[in-house]
């Protein structure tokens, strides 16, 4: 009876060795991943005094070579085995992150190796992004899936409670260079992780053609586009990527310089948002058992929405703004988790194996090209007419992004 007891279904999971390995991959590599997060914003802002402007530019020139690339790197996941693509773009990011720490210690870091070190790491992540989405459900049963992606999200939550709380603190101690170190040992040991993985993959299905990256690239956007789920819900997925990168330029400059939070107390402020998402991942597996995903998608989208206003709405002494982040925090990461992990989930139903990386990477493109001009357009806005109108245009925008999933199917399901 009491291995009846720990063997339930719920944790069907925690039984799979090859699993936990890719769980505890993404793990280490999610935490680290807050080290550089925290840190790059931080080296551009305060050690090398860029304006909004710059870190505009610092997060659009890293986002375009993926942009660029997503599309073709998805029809070449579909035809190369997906583990190997994973490990491959931990080295790199590995080795990208380590010349900061070597160029601080030389005292010759600059605005442009901040920038070139993000595009690497912003390609690289592409990359993995891409392959992994494609690769889980080699791992785990279709069944699974949802317990797979909500223990996933469960990572990223913890990732988010500890790792910029660990950040801040590193920044501080070590310098924001020094404290990035971390993340390029997370993701050596990611690799590591993902080398020990023994289930094999599936048969390639490369189908009659000779390999051909454009066409394979065109056969991936007419599926999505042609698809009555996947159009609406990947254009939902873009709109609401421009609208969120809104923030990513400004958040940080808007809390250390408008706001006057210091950067160990901003970790703080941004951890908690991992207490929130840790519930999150729980909602999303209990509210995608028993509500239809499209009902799911659409209130999640809706309340995260409403929640980020607080963002724009911090002002005042520094106990009420601060107090104002952290009420976005605690709540928005929740269901922002129950959102994008009912939304994953329902990707790869209904995405067949072999068009899972293009399927990805026609999404990345969109997202990816939006986010780039929205986070370019930031900087430049922001000058013009203050961080806070920026910000609010971003919380507007991602409610009215929920619109899109109206035209999902009604029988919309995962099955």
């Amino acid at each position: 009876m009491l291995t009846t007891m720990i063997r339930r279904p719920k944790d069907g999971l925690w039984q799979n060795p090859d699993f936990m390995r890719l769980w505890g991959a993404q793990t280490l590599s999610a935490i680290g991943t807050r080290f550089t997060r925290e840190g790059l914003p931080i080296i551009a802002a305060l050690t090398l005094d860029a304006s909004a402007t710059d870190l505009g530019v610092l997060v659009a020139l890293s986002m375009l070579p993926g942009v660029l690339l997503s599309p073709f790197v998805g029809a070449w996941i579909d035809r190369t085995r997906r583990r190997r693509v994973l490990i491959m773009a931990d080295l790199l990011r590995a080795a990208v992150l380590l010349t900061l720490p070597v160029m601080a210690w030389c005292d010759a870091i600059t605005i442009g190796q901040v920038i070139g070190v993000a595009t690497a790491v912003a390609l690289f992540s592409m990359v993995f992004q891409t392959a992994d989405n494609a690769y889980l459900p080699t791992v785990v049963e279709k069944d699974q899936l949802l317990e797979g992606n909500a223990k996933l999200a469960t990572t990223d939550a913890v990732a988010e409670i500890a790792g910029p709380a660990l950040a801040g603190v590193a920044i501080q101690a070590l310098t924001a260079p020094f404290a990035i170190l971390f993340d390029a040992l997370s993701y050596l040991w990611s690799a590591v992780l993902l080398a020990s993985i023994k289930r094999p993959e599936p048969p390639l299905v490369t189908g009659e053609h000779a390999p051909d990256l454009w066409r394979e690239t065109r056969e991936g956007l007419r599926f999505v586009f042609r698809h009555p789920v996947l159009r609406p819900l990947t254009l939902c997925l873009a709109t609401l990527t421009f609208f969120l990168s809104l923030f990513a330029p400004l958040y940080v400059l808007y809390a250390v310089r408008d706001l006057g939070i210091q950067p160990g107390v901003l970790g703080f402020i941004v951890a908690l948002g991992g207490i929130s998402g840790l519930i999150g991942a729980r909602l999303a597996a209990w509210a995608g058992r028993r509500f239809p995903v499209r009902r799911v998608l659409i209130g999640a989208l809706l309340a995260y929405g409403l929640v980020t206003c607080f963002i724009p709405l911090a002002q005042g002494p520094l106990w009420v703004a601060a107090g104002a982040l952290c009420i976005s925090q605690l709540f928005g990461d929740g269901l922002w988790v129950a959102f994008s992990t009912n939304a994953t989930v329902l990707r790869q139903t209904v995405t067949p194996d072999a068009l899972r990386g293009r399927e990805a990477g026609t999404v990345h493109l969109l997202t990816g090209g939006l986010g780039l001009i929205a986070a370019l357009t930031a900087g430049f806005v922001a000058d013009w007419i203050g961080i806070r109108a920026v910000l609010w245009m971003g919380s507007l925008g991602i409610i009215t992004s929920s619109l899109w999933l109206l035209a999902l199917p009604q029988d919309t399901d995962r099955r």
